[in-house]
């Protein structure tokens, strides 16, 4: 038999087969199936320990960073299908001192940890995918690709109440003051670039404040992009040739030598040198980790106790030269 270990409880059981196509399944395979990293963690965690819910409650925090590591260098192409399955709980079969256990944990908490920095996008491009690099040389210098009732082209004084763009973001991010503040698309290179054209931007009310929108849970940010999409269906945005993305900003040209559509376990604190992270988001003393979706490039993020707080941080206006699609198209 093989123990399962809760977080609140524990029952002794036969655990039943998994199903091969699903993506949480698919991850999870990858971590228990002889993933030595996760092995070695487990005896870092535990050593010469017997396992009981006192035991593993004691050790809650250190597991969770584990497995948010191992979701973070392992499963980068599952993580937003496993966002989109609204999946709550997951087991991870795994030995210790020839006994067999599970896991049984919250895949919220995973969400939180990963601290992957994500905006969302809108731009006048119907044909990127997922693991698609953007780069700001890809993009039109001085380029209006949206209306100005979609989204304001002049913000120097007040911006339009009444942009397609922010209505749809006082009504779905909740996050950054909704209805308290305003909400327009970055501006093309040569005409007034705050980040990266096309990204969602916040105004703060009262103030010349300006922060890019950003999450870094993942399925928040899914929610958020589709909320958001929907929000500008039918409205001024539409029929303009426009499609709103789900994209990864802290994406930088990759130390690793890697093939396309690979996931490759690039570990701490090599690959967050390499990948150039904003100074004050992520600290020299955050374990990090970085996911390697497609040859050439890192995206970078934080695994860990710490990305819970960095979440709660948006993202300062910052010189993006590119983006990662993660989730899209969704089309106006």
């Amino acid at each position: 038999m093989k123990r399962l270990l809760y977080a609140i409880l524990s029952i002794f059981l036969i655990c039943p087969a998994k199903a091969a196509n699903d993506p949480l399944e698919t991850c999870l395979n990858k971590i228990s199936n002889n993933d030595t990293a996760w092995i070695s963690g487990i005896s870092s965690i535990f050593g010469n320990s017997d396992l009981d819910d006192t035991v593993v409650e004691q050790n809650k925090a250190r597991i969770y960073n584990l497995i948010s590591n191992r979701f973070q260098e392992l499963c980068g192409s599952e993580l937003v299908h496993i966002a989109k399955t609204n999946k709550v709980r997951g087991q991870i079969d795994f030995k210790h001192k020839d006994k067999d256990y599970a896991f049984d944990f919250d895949v919220d908490k995973i969400f939180d940890n990963l601290g992957i920095q994500m905006g969302i996008l809108v731009i006048n491009k119907h044909d990127l995918y997922p693991t698609k690099v953007l780069s700001l040389s890809d993009i039109p210098r001085k380029q209006k690709f949206f209306s100005s009732d979609c989204s304001d082209h002049f913000i120097f004084d007040n911006l339009d109440d009444d942009a397609a763009v922010n209505k749809a973001g006082q009504s779905v991010f909740s996050e950054y003051g909704g209805s308290q503040h305003e909400f327009f698309l970055d501006f093309a290179e040569g005409d007034n670039r705050r980040a990266f054209p096309g990204l969602v931007i916040q105004d703060k009310t009262g103030s010349t404040g300006e922060q890019i929108v950003s999450y870094t849970n993942i399925k928040t940010a899914v929610e958020r992009t589709q909320q958001f999409a929907e929000n500008l269906k039918n409205s001024q945005c539409s029929n303009q040739g426009l499609s709103v993305y789900l994209v990864a900003l802290n994406v930088q040209q990759s130390p690793y030598k890697t093939s396309d559509n690979k996931d490759v376990a690039a570990t701490t604190t090599t690959a967050v040198a390499g990948a150039g992270l904003t100074a004050g988001i992520i600290g020299s003393t955050v374990a990090a980790a970085a996911w390697i979706p497609v040859a050439g490039w890192i995206v970078a993020g934080v695994a860990g106790a710490a990305a819970g707080t960095i979440a709660l941080l948006p993202q300062s206006i910052a010189d993006i030269q590119q983006v990662m699609v993660l989730d899209g198209p969704y089309n106006l």
